[in-house]
């Protein structure tokens, strides 16, 4: 059952995973009470024909609006499609007329008002930035169990969670526009990147949200890394199977934190103490 939640990230056939919800009070997957007038997936309770603007989607809660559920089997009647609506100030989840004609993650054009942007059902289009003309179709998530070898988050500057693939840092293969970021400490998603996530070794980075670090790196204590003059900075991950490639005085060392199954070979170059 797709859920209200709040915002903080396919393996692609490199990783035969499983695993459970992970959440904090801080992260996407947290569940949360529904809110809003969520359907009972028949069509039936006049959603607003799809306007975002009627009186049956007057929200003033602020939380999203369920008309549908695109989590559910078959949330909608036959010919249409639940996805989001995203040109009001909050969500709503809503059937329209289904005009599906792309696959998972095509390369889209987002339609915030009307929800016709031809992905596939329980998919939307999701922008690479908040206004950018370009997007994905992403999967529609409430919690990390309504996606498959996947996490349910939030991307950057936006407010619809998606399922965002989880990746190998190593050998990472994302779809265009995405690149494959740890969040959550210990988990490798793809997912879109930040404006400010272009940091290299000994750069700045924020470590309480992972960001500002480009792909290949993550946000470690600055202590441990030579030339960081702040708290927190970027520095190389590496794979602690092969011989070290971190620049002296550096060594690839273990994460200090639980891996994600089948990336227990993933390291950062750092001084150790």
């Amino acid at each position: 059952m797709l859920r209200s939640t709040s915002a903080p990230f396919l393996l692609l056939s490199l990783l035969t995973v499983s695993f459970g919800c992970q959440t904090t009070g801080s992260e996407a997957g947290d569940e949360q009470p529904e809110t809003g007038s969520a359907g009972d997936g028949d069509g039936d309770g006049d959603p607003g024909d799809g306007d975002p603007t009627s009186d049956t989607n007057t929200n003033t809660t602020g939380d999203p609006t369920f008309n549908c559920d695109p989590s559910e089997p078959a949330p909608c009647p036959d010919g249409q499609k639940c996805t989001v609506l995203t040109s009001t100030s909050v969500p709503i989840y809503d059937c329209v007329p289904d005009d599906g004609a792309l696959l998972p993650f095509d390369p889209c054009t987002p339609a915030p008002g009307t929800g016709q942007d031809q992905c596939p059902a329980g998919h939307t289009c999701i922008p690479n930035t908040p206004d950018s003309p370009m997007g994905l179709c992403l999967e529609l998530c409430g919690v990390d169990d309504d996606c498959e070898f996947a996490l349910c988050g939030t991307p950057p500057g936006l407010q619809v969670p998606v399922c965002a693939a989880i990746c190998d840092p190593l050998a990472p293969l994302c779809p265009d526009l995405q690149v494959c970021q740890r969040v959550r400490q210990s988990n490798f998603v793809c997912q879109y990147p930040g404006m400010g996530d272009v940091g290299s070794t000994s750069e700045p980075c924020n470590s309480v949200n992972d960001s500002g670090c480009a792909e290949g790196f993550v946000c470690e204590t600055g202590g441990i890394i030579p030339d960081c003059t702040e708290p927190s900075c970027c520095t190389a991950l590496c794979d602690l199977a092969d011989a070290d490639t971190c620049q002296s005085p550096m060594v690839c060392g273990e994460i200090p934190l639980d891996p994600q199954p089948g990336l227990e070979n993933v390291g950062a170059c750092y001084v150790p103490q």
